[in-house]
């Protein structure tokens, strides 16, 4: 009979109940961090009277205005100039003071200028590309740690339910388990590995909150293979 995500004894329903609750905290937190707003934050500057505050989630970037209330001219200006930049761009949308970038088809339109302009090469281009690369490996490997989860915690609840999983192999759950918090933290590691070098960006709350969702991930694997079940 299959382990379900409790260890050797189907019935220990406290220690499933730890590693469920360890497992549903690292899926709540991996699913924040995949569509979170903020896993690299650039330090914020000041033209004119706005104040501007980037963060980059992984898909996008994130460009926060705040206006100086005693610069209002300036801050109309600002306002008007990327307003105009988000109609005449299918990349960029301005929305009260907040202007995101879709960063897939910013690079794809920054590589298509290049080419049009008769260049092989281009700064821009380049960050761009490897932004582009980070996100979205670190967002698939992040997917399968959330994928893992579920997994998990549906071999411990469909028997529950009354659906037989007898035919699954003994460590199917426990290999699962594992992989839920190991393949969390490797997305965090990708993404930061395939980030482009240099820029004053740091490590914004979206990340954080991914990396405690690895740990406790980890922690239910490690509370499922090691924590004998009559001591709890």
């Amino acid at each position: 009979m299959i382990h379900a995500c409790i260890g050797e004894i189907v019935d220990s329903s406290m220690k499933g109940y730890l590693v469920t609750g360890l497992l549903g905290l690292c899926l709540l937190l991996g699913m924040l961090g995949q569509f979170g707003s903020s896993w690299l934050t650039e330090t914020d500057s000041e033209t004119e009277g706005v104040e501007e505050e980037q963060n980059f989630g992984l898909r996008a970037q994130y460009t926060e205005m705040t206006c100086d209330k005693d610069m209002e001219a300036a801050c109309e200006m600002t306002n008007s100039m990327y307003q105009a930049a988000a109609n005449t761009t299918d990349y960029m949308e301005y929305d009260d003071g907040v202007i995101t970038i879709d960063t897939g088809e910013y690079h794809d339109e920054c590589v298509k200028n290049m080419e049009d302009s008769g260049n092989t090469s281009d700064e821009l281009c380049d960050t761009l590309g490897e932004l582009v690369a980070a996100g979205t490996w670190g967002g698939i490997t992040l997917w399968m740690g959330t994928l893992a989860c579920i997994v998990c915690l549906l071999v411990f609840y469909l028997p529950m339910l009354g659906v037989d999983l007898d035919s699954l192999p003994d460590n199917v759950a426990e290999v699962m388990t594992w992989s839920a918090g190991i393949l969390t933290g490797l997305a965090v590691l990708i993404w930061y590995v395939l980030l482009p070098e240099g820029g004053d960006a740091s490590a914004g709350l979206s990340v954080w909150l991914t990396v405690t969702g690895a740990l406790l991930g980890i922690g239910a694997g490690a509370s499922n293979t090691f924590i004998p079940t009559d001591e709890l």
